[in-house]
């Protein structure tokens, strides 16, 4: 039987960055470029729940072991923490100095562990059961940002970054070991039961580069299981997941990928894709199976994919609003470009219909005027930017501004 799509989701507005099933599978959780998070039904694809408060792009979301806490992070440097029924915030998190990329949460609510990291560097280890605002440790060892981090045996912390190195800190033992692959890391996963064709079912990292291929470690020493490459991952952070004998990612050229493990480990098959789904109409960030895959047959084959299927320019995936300034019939457009290594803020001012001047870029994504920011413009980007990006701008009969949109 051909693969059929069960549901498509149309619940956000642009990019949807991040997705992932609740810890029951019955629940599809997605995160977008327009600061909301949407909880649907799997079955019926109902939207059940929103929950807003992130000022800017959400990055990554994560789930605890009971479905009770849902974890967040953004691109306006924050981690929240959420009551998934209510949809209530419990707890934010607000120590990052740039924006937070990933997110992971230990065991069920009654854990008191949340881990971040972020485009500063950093990982932030917080105590979610604690009034207190600042980390309870911060990890400063990645020579640049910090893509992918996931707990394991709440006591270790896996992450991944740009530097291209995958570090796992034992906490309780004071130790690190890292694993230096050569190549940008831009998502990592823990698979505890090991794959098929593994020895003993040993414990393995799943790590999705951007050289274009995946890489199947033996978490204990380091050593390559297998590599899996066929998809594209070049620009943007494509996260990939696996079970038990497949793997799956997304891909910059709007398809889904599958691997079989058994015929692609220790590169008896030379790590080849064994098909690809279509379906999408942009880059594809996320994929990731059911989480009963591994155990429940009917579900094996169940996976969720998210992606840019609407796409601003630059590449990127835009979100934009508007605000009326000081100035008498004077508009202040801002337009929030993302990809995957690199934050963009622009602020445009337009007397309607009069074209748009740039009047600010934030290379890095701090908020405030410095001189990295006017270097990357005097480098020539302000003129490109003017000619590449496009502003649909709609107005009432007062010329009061109605809506804005990237495209």
């Amino acid at each position: 039987m051909p693969p059929q799509i069960l549901h498509k989701l149309t619940n956000h507005v642009g990019s949807v960055n991040a997705g992932i099933f609740d810890s029951t599978g019955e629940y599809i959780i997605t995160g977008g470029q327009d600061k909301t998070i949407r909880l649907c039904n799997a079955q019926s694809g109902r939207l059940v729940q929103e929950y807003e408060g992130h000022g800017w792009a959400v990055q990554d979301l994560a789930v605890s072991s009971d479905s009770a806490r849902l974890a967040s992070c953004g691109g306006d440097r924050s981690v929240f923490l959420w009551d998934i029924e209510t949809a209530q915030v419990c707890r934010k998190f607000t120590q990052h100095q740039q924006r937070v990329d990933c997110v992971a949460i230990g065991g069920s609510s009654a854990s008191s562990a949340v881990v971040s990291g972020s485009f500063d560097k950093t990982v932030m280890v917080w105590d979610a059961r604690s009034s207190q605002r600042t980390p309870m440790q911060t990890l400063r060892e990645s020579r640049d940002g910090v893509s992918s981090v996931c707990l394991v045996d709440g006591n270790k912390i896996v992450a991944g970054s740009v530097d291209g190195s995958v570090r796992t800190y034992d906490i309780r033992a004071g130790k690190l070991l890292t694993d230096d692959l050569g190549c940008s890391v831009v998502a990592v996963r823990h698979l505890s039961s090991g794959v098929r064709g593994s020895k003993d079912s040993t414990p393995c990292l799943l790590v999705g580069c951007m050289d274009g291929s995946i890489q199947l470690l033996e978490q204990r020493t380091g050593a390559s299981m297998g590599v899996f490459t066929g998809h594209k991952c070049a620009e943007y952070r494509i996260r990939c997941d696996a079970n038990t004998e497949a793997i799956v990612s997304g891909s910059e050229d709007h398809y889904v990928y599958l691997w079989d493990i058994s015929k692609n480990i220790n590169g008896t098959a030379g790590g080849g894709f064994s098909s690809r789904l279509s379906g999408h109409g942009g880059i594809v960030n996320t994929a990731v199976f059911h989480p009963h895959a591994s155990t429940n047959a009917s579900k094996r084959n169940s996976i969720l994919s998210t992606a840019a299927d609407e796409q601003g320019s630059y590449g990127s995936m835009c979100h934009s609003a508007y605000w009326k300034s000081k100035l008498d019939n004077k508009y202040m457009v801002e337009v929030s470009m993302t990809t995957s290594l690199s934050h963009h803020h622009l602020v445009y001012e337009t007397a309607l219909p009069k074209p748009y001047r740039i009047v600010h870029m934030d290379e890095d994504g701090d908020d405030a005027e410095d001189p990295d920011d006017l270097v990357w413009i005097n480098r020539g980007h302000e003129e490109k930017a003017k000619r590449k990006i496009r502003l649909k701008i709609t107005v009432d009969d007062q010329n009061q501004v109605q809506e804005v949109a990237c495209g």
